[in-house]
């Protein structure tokens, strides 16, 4: 899939999150290749959808972790700054806390996964790569077995 402007992200990502009952996912892609951008429009359309005034979502890089309370919990964690994240950094960090809301309904996603010891360690359902080729992005959806 290729998006080519911000729309077609946006007419993604509602489908996204509009097509799935929550879950948890990788965002893989260099730095400035919409990983954050991605959430932003997840995170906007539950906001529409909860009618519910749409917050700010900022890049988790310095903070590690964002929350979102819409009538679906969004977590957004960034391990850029985690090289090598353990079980035990992922513990201190609460992400296995959200990863057991997202397996009630609500989001977690996790931008640069791939920083973690193994990605088994992350239990992800998919991974998504954007990767910027020209003035577009290439998208790519992994799903993960379980």
């Amino acid at each position: 899939m290729r998006w080519h402007n911000l729309e077609e992200m946006r007419v993604y990502a509602q489908a996204f999150v509009k097509e799935r009952e929550g879950g948890a996912f990788g965002l893989c892609g260099d730095l400035g290749a919409g990983k954050t951008s991605f959430v932003r429009e997840c995170v906007e359309t539950l906001a529409q959808v909860a009618a519910r005034p749409v917050p700010r979502v900022m890049s988790p890089s310095f903070v590690i972790h964002q929350q979102y309370d819409l009538t679906k919990t969004v977590d957004h964690y960034d391990l850029y700054r985690i090289e090598n994240a353990s079980e035990k950094d992922l513990l201190e960090i609460g992400y296995y806390e959200a990863l057991s809301r997202s397996e009630t309904g609500n989001f977690l996603f996790v931008e640069w996964p791939e920083k973690a010891q193994s990605i088994e360690l992350l239990h992800l359902d998919a991974i998504l790569t954007i990767s910027l080729e020209g003035n577009c992005r290439i998208v790519h959806l992994q799903t993960l077995s379980a």
